[in-house]
């Protein structure tokens, strides 16, 4: 056990916040060794389990190392490092408030990783540096790079191997940040206003950025230039240190300088970055203003006027222009080509607006105009000269390839060097943000495989993947722990067929395809390259053809039918759908899942009380854009029942989640508010408020919400459809047909019935086919003999 020093009664306590997932045993206890050693006290620690699952691992190491009175915090949830670290931020302002009330100085508050090694004075140099800067919210400092063994000395300062800008500016903080969060410290005002976090799909910016965002704009920032923290380079790190020059000027040129005539991938590849930066100044803005609308900040603190390219509608792409010059007459050539980027995306932008408001759509409608005017008299259109309309020849032709369906055609040539084969898994996207549930579940056949010891490549058919990291971890977090240690990280590779004109291949290689156009695509590329294993797999998740009107795509659809392929459905209620339509594949014995819905997670807590007199909630998963959801039927089905039962605004609050749309006035006055997609996270708690549920699917696939709102404890009202009865999963679920009378009817019953028992919330999903994991399992026998790896 580490000798303790006195502490300070004139000092500040550090409450140190650490995020644990699926840690190193000897790294943590390393990490906590050297949190113990620190010279400044008091300090305490505020772990936050981030698995579920390493409390107790946490507790007896900290204990050894002598840090007895840590705080664990565990939410029985898995938790990314952004939540993580916003959870323990939350935890450790909580015992702020306990510790200012009992007198004493103000707390700071550092932030802490599990694997990294902090030099003795890190918490004291922090403390001293806020103290002789009053105005400053944020302290951080460089950091040495370490190999995994925490001795090898692998760079003596991050900041100089990343080449990182000492003193950006808040606008610079959007173009790269150069705070790293594990040696920031900070004031208790700032942690105050940086809750909740900024929503995002997937992870797309760290709590350092948002952190340092807010601090560039409310007193600034401090930087302490010598390393503070030895930084543990291993192959498990979220972010790992790297060289973002490549090598100077020679990487540089390997990677290619910024374009001065961008073409369109280089232009997606920049706008991610950019979309992210836009965010994020909204967020910081939109903060500020609430801060000091509320009174966590006094007036004439906030300084937002850098953030003003940003926020404008328009303007914008000279100041990052200007900014790219300066960049570059400075040094940071890598920040330079950045805001060129951002300059160039920005100008793009306004471009893609004039075009659209005045370009062919003007000309289009001008022409529909005068088309209908000529109709009224004398009929006909105006003939042309003789001699030729002038404007007709200037008509480009259209090329044929923009007449047909090109996701069919594979845009990527097999390039059979790969050492081994592997389940090939094709998706439209691998972009968090784009991802959907039908992509999800196609991804979570192929990490199972890969935990199962066999090499998969997911592959992006459709859209240029925006950034390969914020894609490759968010296909890693799907992983557990099991899945992790197996190895199944290393067996696991990404592409895009859009930006790559080959792709490493071998003859032995399965499809998994998810989509009919990438089952014409999987066809092709192996009709044409000579793949050994002829039969793809068919993830079937609803009956596509109903998608369209009957026309091409209709039939394209209907012929992904036709090819040679081992389909597994997306439930029994599917395939038994298939079955009646006259498939022959859809056996009794062909692979079916159920739902992959943890119902533990919406049935396990208790319902939310409700407050006297606090009007009962009614939710609507309203989509208007997916016709499928019948958002204009369940509109009408809501106007019927609120006339029905008399009701008033005060009476019920009419909430629909899913996509943003108008507000929708319903008879009486009652209002339906569009609450658009719910964070992931926060959805399970919002829905144990809900009373009656109304989702509806003109399909044979069962949607997830029905299930997840009655396992919720609500009473839903569905629809069906064919062979499709959800009500006979509980009683909660009232499935009826998809008429406004009966569905109003339905939601009447609803209204006036019992709380929903905790057994009917209890949903038992192997009605509706095996587990998924059972079915992943019988795939990978299936694949085994072909896929399996050699052990080494």
């Amino acid at each position: 056990m580490t000798p303790v020093p006195a502490p300070d009664p004139a000092a500040p306590c550090v409450l140190v916040v650490m995020a644990v997932f699926r840690p190193d045993p000897g790294h943590l206890r390393a990490q906590l060794d050297s949190i113990a050693a620190q010279d400044h006290r008091p300090l305490r620690l505020v772990a936050v389990i981030a698995d579920a699952a390493s409390g107790a691992l946490l507790r007896d190491t900290a204990a050894a190392a002598g840090l007895s009175d840590t705080v664990v915090v565990s939410t029985g949830a898995a938790l990314d490092s952004v939540r993580a670290f916003e959870t323990g931020i939350a935890e450790a302002l909580r015992l702020v408030d306990t510790m200012t009330a009992a007198g004493g100085p103000e707390p700071l508050i550092a932030l802490c990783d599990q694997d990294d090694i902090w030099h003795a004075d890190r918490l004291s140099q922090a403390v001293a540096v806020l103290a002789r800067r009053p105005a400053a919210q944020l302290v951080h400092s460089d950091a040495r790079l370490v190999g995994p063994d925490g001795q090898t000395v692998l760079r003596p300062s991050v900041f100089a191997f990343e080449r990182r800008h000492r003193d950006p500016g808040l606008r610079g903080l959007l173009y790269r940040n150069n705070v790293t969060g594990m040696t920031l410290t900070m004031r208790p005002r700032l942690a105050r206003l940086s809750l909740p976090f900024p929503n995002q799909s997937g992870l797309h910016f760290h709590h350092d950025l948002w952190l340092a965002l807010l601090a560039a704009a409310t007193g600034g920032i401090e930087l302490i230039r010598r390393p503070l923290v030895d930084y543990r380079q291993h192959g498990t790190n979220v972010l790992g240190a790297v060289d973002r020059e490549g090598g100077g000027l020679r990487g540089r040129l390997r990677r290619g300088l910024p374009r001065l005539i961008p073409d369109q991938m280089w232009l997606r590849r920049e706008a991610a970055p950019y979309a992210l930066a836009r965010f994020l100044a909204h967020s910081t803005y939109n903060r500020l203003v609430e801060a000091v609308a509320d009174g966590r900040l006094p007036q004439g603190v906030a300084r937002a006027r850098p953030l003003r390219p940003f926020l404008s509608r328009i303007r914008g792409g000279g100041t990052h222009l200007r900014d790219a010059l300066v960049l570059l007459g400075t040094g940071h050539a890598g920040l330079a080509r950045i805001a060129y980027g951002f300059a160039v995306v920005s100008v793009g932008r306004v471009g893609w607006i004039v075009k659209q408001a005045l370009g062919p759509g003007m000309n289009e409608a001008i022409d529909r105009f005068d088309t209908r005017l000529y109709s009224l008299s004398p009929g006909v259109l105006p003939r042309p000269p003789a001699t030729g309309d002038p404007a007709e020849a200037k008509r480009r032709p259209d090329e044929w390839e923009s007449l047909v369906d090109i996701r069919k055609e594979p845009r990527w040539t097999p390039e059979f060097s790969a050492p081994a084969p592997a389940l090939t898994v094709l998706v439209p996207t691998l972009n968090p943000t784009e991802i959907f549930a039908g992509i999800v579940t196609a991804l979570d056949i192929g990490l199972g495989i890969a935990a199962r010891g066999m090499a998969v490549r997911f592959v992006a058919t459709d859209l240029p993947v925006s950034s390969v990291a914020a894609s490759r971890n968010f296909l890693l977090a799907r992983l557990d722990a099991a899945a992790t240690a197996a190895g199944a990280e290393d067996r696991i590779t990404l592409h895009c067929s859009v930006s790559q004109d080959s792709l490493p291949a071998h003859r032995d290689d399965v499809f998994l395809v998810s989509a009919w156009w990438s089952a014409h695509s999987a066809e092709r590329l192996i009709r044409r390259h000579g793949y050994a294993r002829t039969r793809f797999l068919y993830l079937l998740q609803d009956f596509e053809p109903n998608f369209y009107p009957w026309g091409q795509e209709f039939a394209d659809a209907m012929a992904s039918y036709d090819f040679s392929f081992d389909p597994v459905f997306n439930t029994t209620l599917l395939r038994d759908y298939f079955a009646r339509m006259g498939f022959g594949f859809a056996t009794p014995d062909a692979l079916a899942f159920h739902p992959a819905i943890d119902i533990g997670r919406y049935a396990d807590p208790p319902r939310d009380p409700r407050r006297p007199g606090a009007p009962r909630r009614i939710a609507l998963y309203g989509r208007p854009e997916v016709p499928r959801n019948m958002f204009a039927t369940a509109i009408e089905s809501l106007a019927r029942f609120v006339t029905a039962e008399g009701l008033a605004p005060g009476d019920a609050e009419i909430l629909s989640v899913g996509l943003t749309h108008p507000p929708v006035r319903l008879p009486g006055g009652v209002m339906l508010k569009s609450l658009g997609k719910l964070p992931w996270h926060d959805y399970p708690g919002w829905l144990r408020g809900v009373d009656v549920g109304l989702s509806l699917m003109y399909s044979p696939h069962p949607s997830h919400p029905p299930i997840e709102m009655a396992a919720s404890g609500a009473h839903v009202v569905t629809n069906g459809f064919g062979p499709k009865d959800l009500g006979r999963l509980s009683p909660a679920i009232r499935s009826v047909p998809a008429t406004p009378p009966d569905i109003a009817a339905a939601l009447s019953e609803a209204w006036h019935a019992p709380p929903v028992s905790d057994a009917a919330r209890r949903i038992d999903l192997r009605d509706l086919g095996l587990p998924p994991a059972e079915v992943i399992d019988r795939l990978a026998e299936r694949l085994a003999p072909g896929l399996r790896l050699k052990e080494e």
